[in-house]
């Protein structure tokens, strides 16, 4: 079992949190929406698309597409 959930683009996002519950749920947190009403603050997950993508520098790059 992976340590993150899979959340598609918001596993290699710089406004990612990752919130583990204390009964071992694990939710993908998006931190733009504490200062933006346009971003869910839990949005709906994988995310395949989303305008306020930042790739975070200490994650891996998506594998390349078929």
């Amino acid at each position: 079992m992976s340590a993150t959930p899979p959340a598609g683009l918001c596993n290699l996002c710089a406004h990612q949190r990752v919130v583990r519950s204390g009964r071992g749920s694990v939710f993908s947190m998006c931190r733009r929406a504490a200062h933006d009403d346009a971003y869910p603050k839990y949005p709906r997950i994988p995310v395949l698309a989303c305008p306020g993508f930042e790739r975070a520098d200490d994650r891996p790059s998506p594998p390349p597409a078929p």
